[in-house]
């Protein structure tokens, strides 16, 4: 259960930022990747694009905030085998985006968070490769969680300190539809977190700053 004052602090101050206007393109267009040659055309809102939502579980564990990743399962579809955050299509059934994040999460992981636990969101990312555009959606859990990842969908779990996480930040040699390109990314161990969820990452990032310049400005 998060119980430290500094983690509890944390989470209410990000709450009162989210709901503020928020960095978006200006920080995802730091972490687009160096294509060659058939570069996706990002930020193309003339596009029409898929509803789609992930979800940001932040939880604490031996006094540091954290949150976890999914190692997609290696298929034949655009995204095969990366490192994202859970989350998937918006379905008819669902409410709203952030019902789809929770959904998405709870199906893909075993993780299953409730809707009062909901921060906020980031600013939606354009996926052209896959033609979807994703709402990050951030929530905390109460207890460490507990993961039953779906097989079909999910090869691993893995858990980082956000703030470690945030402050690695690299550029790195990756394979995109059998092409090697150099990408901005984000890196914990053996780990390299590019595309899409590097760009909510660098957006998380600078809120992160900002919260931290909030925090320096009252001593």
């Amino acid at each position: 259960m998060i119980t430290t004052t500094e983690n509890i602090e944390i989470l209410k101050r990000l709450k009162l930022i989210l709901a503020k206007s928020l960095p978006g393109v200006s920080a995802q267009k730091k972490m687009i990747p160096n294509f060659p040659t058939d570069a996706p055309e990002y930020f193309n809102y003339s596009q029409k694009l898929k509803d789609a939502a992930v979800l940001i579980v932040l939880f604490e564990e031996n006094s540091s905030l954290k949150t976890f990743f999914i190692e997609r399962t290696q298929d034949a579809g655009p995204h095969s085998g990366q490192i994202a955050f859970p989350g998937g299509r918006a379905e008819n059934t669902d409410k709203d985006l952030i019902d789809t994040a929770l959904r998405e999460a709870y199906e893909e992981t075993g993780v299953k968070v409730k809707p009062e636990n909901v921060i906020g969101c980031l600013s939606p990312v354009q996926i052209p490769i896959s033609g979807f555009s994703v709402l990050p959606v951030v929530a905390f859990c109460e207890e460490l969680p507990k993961f039953i990842p779906c097989k079909k969908e999910v090869k691993s779990i893995f858990t980082v300190d956000l703030i470690n996480l945030l402050e690695n930040e690299s550029i790195r040699n990756v394979y995109a539809r059998n092409t090697k390109i150099q990408a901005p990314c984000f890196v914990n161990g053996d780990k390299i977190i590019w595309g899409a969820t590097a760009m909510v990452l660098k957006e998380f990032k600078e809120i992160f700053n900002e919260l931290k310049a909030g925090e320096n400005g009252k001593d």
